[in-house]
């Protein structure tokens, strides 16, 4: 277990450490203010006017959204894209294929292939603006 220490009574705290040595054992309320626990003994350690407190890290971020339903897919393009994209859809082909591959799923995978090359594609074909299609395949909203 890790343990960050503070000089009381400061607020800031020092960086996740294993305990001192000299220290294990101790109650955590004990570690909190180590002059109040250990009286003389806190100066000739050097433990004086220190607290020990345990570190917590922080929870992991979650994993990067991949699988969304169409209509949340659709949400992370604007509506000026959108539009521009089925205008463009009546006149390109391949526009129109990669509409048709969305029309037909229910749930897109962001990782998947069609999706990796077709997104780019729209960007490529100026119907997104630089730099949309990587927002957009990292799932983040205009």
């Amino acid at each position: 277990m890790l343990y960050q220490r503070k000089t009381l009574p400061d607020t800031l705290m020092g960086d996740p450490a294993p305990l001192p040595a000299e220290l294990v054992g101790l109650a955590d309320a004990s570690l909190a203010d180590l002059s109040a626990a250990l009286g003389v003994a806190a100066d000739e350690t050097g433990f004086a006017g220190q607290g020990f407190f345990p570190f917590t890290p922080p929870p992991p971020p979650p994993p990067p959204v991949d699988e969304l339903h169409k209509v949340d897919f659709l949400r992370l393009f604007t509506q000026a894209e959108r539009i521009a994209i089925r205008q463009a859809a009546k006149v390109n082909p391949v526009v129109e294929d990669y509409q048709a591959m969305l029309d037909a799923a229910t749930i897109i995978r962001l990782s998947d292939p069609d999706i990796q090359e077709g997104v780019p594609e729209l960007e490529d074909a100026g119907l997104l603006a630089p730099g949309r299609a990587a927002q957009i395949l990292s799932g983040e909203n205009p």
